[in-house]
């Protein structure tokens, strides 16, 4: 890719109408947006009406989608008048917070500028020192930035095997295993540690159901451990995208909120990879903290 070459800067145009029928309309220069009562959301709201994140809404391969913040799980938006956690945001749809009733529209802003912000100069020292001890760095470097560590694999093989227990107990401990694997299923898109443990013992209350004979409730916890994988892994791959397109784009503040994730996603999983998300994390705070925010 030439270092020349630009990328198509995307950005939202939020229309809202309120209780009192007042309407207005916001344009928002990045793929990702905050709605909330804080400072530093782009979409902002009264306080009584939304918590202080209250949605958060990004764009991935030219559909809107939005996924409600943890502090705002007691009070869901609506989407057509369907309180809902997650999902895509159609063009005409309209999404409900209190009282402000929003669309929202996926427009083209132009050509992205290739201005390097201040963290690339952070970042490049310990790049160039990873590299120095021989670890090999998969992707190109573009735009003059340090190239990015090869990302690591979460989720391992499947490897479960039941406990060495009596016969009697192995279906007890199947049973105590997959409750515990549901709980922290559930609250695993807050806290994704949580998935990773579940997998497992999905995985091996699979293995204890199918020492005990149970073959039905054994495939039952494998689907569900597999699905789990798969959502999990998904979830991964569209963060790293998302993240190195910041990061290539140089808007600081969506590279601050990818890493919020990623950081906490990949804790079991040093080397390398982690270790940039860290440097990278520690550089933009700087960044950020210094009022630098990069404009396109």
């Amino acid at each position: 890719m030439s270092s020349n070459a630009r990328d198509p800067q995307l950005g939202f145009r939020f229309r809202l109408v309120y209780a009192d029928g007042r309407q207005e309309s916001v344009l928002v220069d990045s793929e990702r947006a905050l709605i909330g009562s804080a400072s530093h959301c782009e979409l902002r709201l009264p306080p009584e009406t939304a918590a202080h994140e209250h949605v958060e809404v990004f764009a991935h391969e030219g559909v809107v989608h939005f996924a409600t913040r943890h502090y705002a799980l007691s009070n869901l938006p609506a989407l057509d008048g369907v309180a809902i956690m997650e999902g895509r945001w159609q063009a005409g749809s309209s999404l409900r917070i209190g009282d402000a009733q929003m669309t929202v529209e996926l427009v083209q802003l132009g050509i992205a500028k290739a201005k390097p912000p201040l963290w690339a100069l952070f970042i490049a020292i310990p790049a160039i020192a990873i590299t120095a001890v021989g670890v090999a760095l998969a992707r190109p470097v573009d735009r003059g930035l340090p190239p990015i560590p090869e990302a690591p694999v979460l989720v391992g093989p499947k490897d479960a095997r039941c406990p060495d227990v009596s016969a009697e107990q192995r279906p007890v401990l199947a049973t105590e295993k997959l409750r515990i694997a549901l709980a922290k299923r559930e609250r695993s898109p807050f806290a994704p540690q949580e998935g990773f443990e579940a997998i497992a013992l999905f995985e091996v209350s699979a293995a204890c159901f199918r020492a005990a004979g149970q073959p039905q409730p054994a495939a039952e916890a494998d689907d569900s451990a597999n699905a789990l994988r798969v959502k999990l892994d998904e979830d991964y791959r569209l963060r790293r995208v998302r993240l190195e397109h910041a990061y290539r784009t140089h808007q600081s503040n969506a590279v601050k909120r990818e890493l919020s994730v990623l950081i906490p996603m990949t804790s079991h999983r040093r080397g390398p990879y982690t270790e940039w998300l860290a440097f990278l994390d520690r550089a933009v705070t700087i960044e950020l903290d210094q009022g630098g925010r990069l404009q396109p």
